[in-house]
């Protein structure tokens, strides 16, 4: 999927060197394009922004090396729901599907595809964080890595996603995204801790 987190690139690309898999790149322009963008400024990277996440994902992983033919896009998604509901309209055979994704939206994500490919028995899913979280001043992949986000921005997200995990919020007893989803005890316990030391970083859906 696409996202911020340009380190996704290169895990699907390694995947793509030791199993040969085709790649689907899913995610159109949404409410977090611009964070892409910038992270493609801030590298450096000589890439037209503007454009779907897909298309910007699709050209790096050509620049990893993956051939044309292996990656396909699908652009019109706008958010993680929607990724994996088209994603659903385009493979219509059970398969093995690895996801990776932003790692704030690692689990919900997981979640809305369980939910797209339930009426694909056979369908096996399975998570690939393309990073764990540094955290300094800024967050990042490591200590000597560009920044992915800002430690407010950071905040901001894992709170978010705590949120929308619960089930009256995104789950069966409120908007009915995701099926029931157990968050354990000492996960909602920091979650807490955050909301009392960063009440304005809540994003609420």
């Amino acid at each position: 999927m696409g996202s911020a987190v340009l380190e996704s690139v290169e895990v699907a690309a390694e995947a793509y060197r030791v199993y040969s898999a085709p790649i689907l790149v899913s995610g159109g322009i949404g409410h977090s394009t611009q964070y892409l963008d910038d992270a493609v400024r801030r590298r450096g990277l000589d890439l037209a922004t503007g454009r779907p996440e897909s298309h910007v994902f699709r050209d790096l992983l050509l620049r990893y090396g993956v051939p044309a033919k292996e990656v396909s896009v699908e652009d019109q998604s706008t958010n993680c729901g929607e990724n994996a509901e088209f994603t659903r309209r385009i493979i219509s055979t059970p398969q093995t599907l690895l996801l990776i994704q932003d790692p704030t939206m690692q689990r919900r994500t997981h979640a809305c595809f369980e939910r797209s490919f339930a009426d694909l028995p056979g369908t096996t899913l399975l998570s690939q964080a393309p990073l764990i979280p540094w955290i300094g001043d800024q967050v990042s992949a490591g200590p000597d890595t560009p920044e992915i986000w800002t430690l407010d921005r950071f905040c901001s997200l894992i709170l978010g996603e705590i949120h929308r995990l619960s089930p009256d919020v995104y789950g069966p007893q409120g908007r009915n995204f995701i099926d029931h989803i157990d968050v354990p005890g000492e996960v909602l316990a920091a979650y807490n801790r955050l909301v009392a030391a960063y009440p304005a970083s809540g994003r609420h859906p």
